[in-house]
Protein backbone atom coordinates (compact mmCIF):
# COMPACT_ATOMS: atom_id res chain seq x y z
CA UNK A 1 0.00 0.00 0.00
CA UNK A 2 1.36 3.93 -0.64
CA UNK A 3 1.26 6.38 2.40
CA UNK A 4 1.41 10.25 1.42
CA UNK A 5 3.77 11.63 4.16
CA UNK A 6 3.69 15.40 5.14
CA UNK A 7 6.54 16.47 7.82
CA UNK A 8 6.26 19.36 9.10
CA UNK A 9 9.37 21.94 10.24
CA UNK A 10 11.96 21.45 11.71
CA UNK A 11 11.56 17.42 10.47
CA UNK A 12 10.94 18.92 6.99
CA UNK A 13 14.49 19.58 6.50
CA UNK A 14 15.68 16.73 6.42
CA UNK A 15 13.54 15.53 3.48
CA UNK A 16 14.22 18.23 1.22
CA UNK A 17 10.67 19.42 0.92
CA UNK A 18 7.55 17.86 -0.42
CA UNK A 19 5.64 15.07 0.67
CA UNK A 20 7.00 11.48 0.77
CA UNK A 21 5.32 8.73 -0.88
CA UNK A 22 6.02 5.27 1.41
CA UNK A 23 5.05 1.87 0.39
CA UNK A 24 4.08 -0.28 3.45
CA UNK A 25 3.23 -3.95 3.37
CA UNK A 26 -0.97 -4.04 3.97
CA UNK A 27 -1.45 -3.25 8.10
CA UNK A 28 1.08 -1.13 8.56
CA UNK A 29 0.33 1.07 11.76
CA UNK A 30 1.30 4.65 12.07
CA UNK A 31 4.48 3.49 14.12
CA UNK A 32 5.82 1.63 11.34
CA UNK A 33 5.14 4.13 9.03
CA UNK A 34 7.30 6.44 11.01
CA UNK A 35 9.74 3.46 11.64
CA UNK A 36 9.96 3.42 7.56
CA UNK A 37 10.14 7.46 7.40
CA UNK A 38 12.83 7.22 9.85
CA UNK A 39 14.64 3.99 7.89
CA UNK A 40 14.61 6.00 4.82
CA UNK A 41 15.99 9.41 6.16
CA UNK A 42 18.25 8.60 9.16
CA UNK A 43 18.76 11.94 9.71
CA UNK A 44 15.27 12.01 11.27
CA UNK A 45 15.92 8.59 13.28
CA UNK A 46 17.33 10.27 15.86
CA UNK A 47 14.41 13.38 16.09
CA UNK A 48 11.74 10.87 15.92
CA UNK A 49 12.75 7.72 17.44
CA UNK A 50 14.40 7.35 21.08
CA UNK A 51 17.47 4.67 21.26
CA UNK A 52 15.12 1.59 22.06
CA UNK A 53 12.98 2.59 18.53
CA UNK A 54 10.09 3.67 20.79
CA UNK A 55 8.38 7.12 19.44
CA UNK A 56 9.36 10.07 20.94
CA UNK A 57 7.01 11.59 23.08
CA UNK A 58 6.85 14.95 21.23
CA UNK A 59 5.65 13.59 18.32
CA UNK A 60 2.42 14.22 16.82
CA UNK A 61 0.56 12.59 13.93
CA UNK A 62 -2.74 13.14 11.87
CA UNK A 63 -4.02 10.42 9.71
CA UNK A 64 -6.51 12.26 7.07
CA UNK A 65 -6.26 15.11 9.34
CA UNK A 66 -7.09 13.16 12.21
CA UNK A 67 -5.26 13.51 15.23
CA UNK A 68 -3.93 9.93 16.17
CA UNK A 69 -5.09 10.23 19.64
CA UNK A 70 -8.78 10.10 18.82
CA UNK A 71 -8.00 7.16 17.07
CA UNK A 72 -5.79 4.29 18.28
CA UNK A 73 -2.50 6.45 19.14
CA UNK A 74 0.45 5.08 17.02
CA UNK A 75 -1.40 1.89 16.57
CA UNK A 76 -4.08 3.07 13.94
CA UNK A 77 -3.94 1.19 11.12
CA UNK A 78 -3.38 2.83 8.15
CA UNK A 79 -4.95 2.13 4.26
CA UNK A 80 -3.45 2.39 1.14
CA UNK A 81 -4.32 6.21 0.09
CA UNK A 82 -4.00 7.61 3.40
CA UNK A 83 -2.32 10.57 4.18
CA UNK A 84 0.09 10.64 7.55
CA UNK A 85 1.50 14.11 8.69
CA UNK A 86 4.11 14.08 11.38
CA UNK A 87 3.86 17.56 13.37
CA UNK A 88 6.72 18.84 15.30
CA UNK A 89 6.49 19.42 19.19
CA UNK A 90 4.21 22.40 20.14
CA UNK A 91 5.01 24.66 22.76
CA UNK A 92 3.28 27.64 24.52
CA UNK A 93 1.17 28.70 27.46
Amino acid sequence: MRVEVHVFFPFREEIGGGPVLLDLPPGTDVAGAVAALAERYPGLRDRLLDPGGRIRRHVSALVNGTAIQFKGGFATPLSDGDTLTILPPVGGG
